[in-house]
């Protein structure tokens, strides 16, 4: 019998953090589908959250491997991608009869470097249930086509990448039904993330030049309300806390209204709450109100822009009025509202930008103020016409705007500084503060290390997870950056795209790291195949995160007058962070407590 694994990696965490919110939908999707609907005779295994959302790179490709698969499907989004690529070719490197297909957003046509990666045999392009359906039948009537994917006869929907073929456009499902029963059927539990995803709506009426949703989708398709309300039901029955609806904006449906009272009359206990996406223009009192009765606690609404030549090549114009008017009654309900931005879209200039930030500012039109830099995303009109407008972009995920015919990237990454000024928060903190920074939080968000550069080294360490922190000790770190990276590498040339903290413990040393350690030390984190966060940071001005890799030199004694030299000496490398207890001003009866040691 066929063997499937299909695997989907979460959003990396930016430090030690627990992993929330990977949900394998369309995992679910597609087995069911194959399994239920197509009565395909494979088997099928989603690979589980304590897997996916702990284990790093190495551990990842050796669970793979003593499942001993016949095929692995990835589904590819703009944060796991280039991982997911890189764990289907250490795979196949190991296991070269083994086949891999991906799908997601991130497989379009014009995403060449997807599509030819050799670590790919078949890309799913487009709503994927029934083209692997199908795949997965021709598989299992013609198991040579495994070894010979030439042979391979055209799928709809599928790209071949033995033949550099693709099998034409395939027609969207008719209905939701076939798919909306994985949380009733227990292939999904929504328990173990305490949120239930419901798609009610796929495809969107909105034509948004930056958004590659709507043009895989012929039109919208609906799941029956009986549907929606069974899983409803369940989500009531099962205790969650939350049910997260998934249809891109939902106000776009003809029938809002009485949807709205469908939500209310699934749940009438208010035992979980609603989260969604909406625009904000057309909502009104009576909206806002029965959004209220049903319990919706949150919404996020897109302004992107108040530029309107920037609107009118986005194809997104804002009805100010409406706009505010929506806003306003969901705020007067009680319901929060998260309103977006981007920053880098092509029309804008700096001022513009900063006239969005004072329009959310001064009307209070926002609890959270959400501040994107613009990514140009493959299958969007942005990237098709990225040379008619002036933008350059990274060739890698997130595809960041590196400038337009109106911003250069310096200005960009200080229109993003501005925005965390403006609206007094940092949009990508450290999951750990330096508030609660200990050995003890890192262990128990993550993978733990404690090396002790002048012992033997450890003859046992555990497995590396998505998040690490290396704590290395050692009397002497001044020229020691040789010992440190010997140990950076130990993580990173088995598992490139976890997150890396390296802790310089300098609590008993007597001589500290110079600038050239530091130096060394960073090189050996990013002198190598980058991963998300990587990419993700790069457009950054210092000082600021980096990337995947952070570097912290500790204190577990107070460094009192030391303080701000040593900060000065470190940054913008490397954070300085003291014990917690030896932080606060007025903490002078904790001295002796500090000052004893870390830990």
């Amino acid at each position: 019998m066929l063997k499937v694994n299909l695997v989907q990696l979460p959003i990396p965490p930016l430090g030690p953090e627990i992993v929330r919110g990977n949900v394998p939908l369309a995992s679910a999707y597609l087995k069911r589908y194959a399994q239920r609907v197509a009565g395909v005779d494979v088997e099928i295994e989603i690979l589980t959250a304590d897997l996916t959302d702990r284990a790093g790179d190495a551990a990842l490709v050796r669970e793979l491997s003593q499942r001993g698969p016949n095929l692995v499907g990835f589904s590819c989004y703009l944060w796991n991608v280039e991982r997911s690529l890189w764990l289907a070719e250490r795979l196949k490197a190991l296991h070269p009869e083994l086949r891999v297909v991906i799908g997601g957003p991130e497989v379009t046509l014009d995403n060449t470097w997807v599509l030819e990666h050799p670590a790919i045999d078949w890309a799913v392009v487009g709503e994927g249930e029934a083209t692997f359906a199908d795949l997965l039948k021709a598989l299992t009537a013609e198991p040579r086509w495994l070894q010979h994917p030439t042979e391979l006869p055209p799928i709809p929907g599928l790209w071949n990448r033995a033949t550099h073929s693709f099998g034409g456009a395939r027609s969207q499902l008719p209905t939701l039904n076939e798919v909306g029963r994985v949380y009733l059927d227990g292939l999904l539990d929504p328990r173990w993330h305490d949120t239930l995803f419901l798609e009610t709506i796929r495809g969107c009426i909105f034509q948004c030049a930056f958004c590659y949703y709507p043009k895989s989708f012929e039109g919208l398709r609906f799941m029956d309300e009986d549907l929606v309300l069974a899983n409803l039901h369940l989500a009531h029955q099962a205790g969650i806390s939350e049910v997260f609806l998934l249809d891109p904006t939902l106000n776009q449906r003809r029938d809002f209204l009485s949807f709205l009272k469908l939500l209310a009359r699934g749940n009438p206990e208010r035992r979980f709450s609603y989260s969604a996406e909406l625009r904000a223009e057309g909502i009104r009192a009576e909206h806002a109100g029965i959004m209220k009765a049903a319990n919706f606690a949150e919404v996020e609404i897109g302004l992107q822009s108040v530029s309107r030549e920037a609107q009118g090549l986005m194809h997104r114009r804002v009805n100010y009025q409406a706009f505010e008017e929506g806003v306003r009654a969901l705020l007067e309900a009680g319901i929060r509202v998260r309103a977006d931005l981007i920053i880098g879209l092509p029309g804008d200039t700096a001022e513009t930008i900063r006239q969005g930030f004072r329009y959310l500012l001064s009307l209070g039109l926002s609890n959270e103020p959400q501040i994107f830099r613009l990514s140009v995303l493959p299958g969007t009109e942005l990237r098709r016409r990225s040379k008619e407008l002036g933008l350059d972009y990274q060739p890698h995920p997130p595809y960041h705007v590196l400038g337009t015919s109106k911003l250069s990237i310096v200005e960009i990454a200080q229109l993003m500084r501005e925005a965390e000024f403006s609206f007094g928060r940092r949009f990508d903190p450290w999951p750990v503060s330096d508030e609660e920074f200990s050995p003890t939080i890192l262990k128990e968000r993550g993978s733990f290390w404690e090396i002790n550069l002048d012992r033997p080294e450890p003859t046992e360490l555990p497995d590396i997870q998505i998040a690490h922190t290396l704590w290395i000790k050692a009397r002497h770190f001044a020229g020691r950056a040789k010992d440190v990276r010997y140990w950076a590498d130990r993580v990173l040339n088995e598992n490139p795209h976890v997150t890396l903290w390296i802790v310089l413990d300098i609590s008993d040393a007597q001589t500290l790291p110079e600038e050239d350690d530091i130096q060394s030390i960073l090189r050996a984190c990013y002198d190598r195949e980058h991963s998300y966060w990587d990419w993700y940071f790069a457009p950054e001005l210092p000082p600021g995160p980096s990337g995947a890799k952070r570097l912290v030199v500790y204190s577990g004694r107070s460094l009192k007058g030391r303080r701000r030299w040593l900060r000065q000496r470190f940054s913008p490398s490397a954070d300085l962070v003291e014990a917690p207890e030896c932080q606060a001003k007025g903490r002078g009866r904790r001295r002796r407590t500090c000052d004893s040691g870390n830990e």
